[in-house]
């Protein structure tokens, strides 16, 4: 008996310790609510929006969710600078919004600007350093940034 009780023990520590190391990893943040409203956030905090479709059933775009959104450099770049969204195409809602902006592969990434409408489109899986380094160009190209204080630090208005 004694002998069930430590195996048992011994099983559960080891499943709960593998599901730890499985577990999906932590990300910056997306946006919680509805499409409308990550608008109304856009234009509150003069950020522009990553539009992020995406599926379930999408290997790139799993990806995409634990290689490239887990990356902490990434991660920081994008809360400064973007409000991030994710689409899932397979609700009535996401279809409604590949519709509006055309959207015909998964995953893709579309910079939207609700002063200048959309502003980038990437499709496919990117890696971080890269993704950051096509999403500074678009700011560049637009001259979009965040506002800074005397101290070098961004602040949401």
């Amino acid at each position: 008996m004694k002998k069930l009780v430590a195996f048992l023990i011994i099983s559960i520590a080891f499943s709960s310790l593998a599901s730890f190391k499985t577990s999906k990893p932590e990300s910056f943040g997306f946006y919680k609510g509805s499409f409308d409203n990550v608008i109304r956030e856009s234009k509150k905090q003069k950020k522009p929006i990553i539009l992020d479709f995406w599926a379930a059933w999408c290997a790139p775009c799993q990806k995409l969710d634990k290689e490239t959104f887990t990356d902490k450099e990434l991660g920081a770049y994008l809360s400064q600078n973007y409000l991030v969204y994710k689409v899932d195409i397979d609700t009535f809602d996401g279809m409604e919004i590949v519709d509006r902006f055309s959207i015909d592969v998964f995953p893709t990434m579309l910079v939207y600007d609700p002063k200048n409408g959309q502003i980038g489109k990437f499709k496919g899986f990117y890696p971080a350093g890269y993704l950051q380094k096509e999403l500074e160009k678009v700011q560049a190209k637009y001259n979009i940034y965040p506002v800074h204080t005397q101290d070098g630090l961004a602040i949401n208005r």
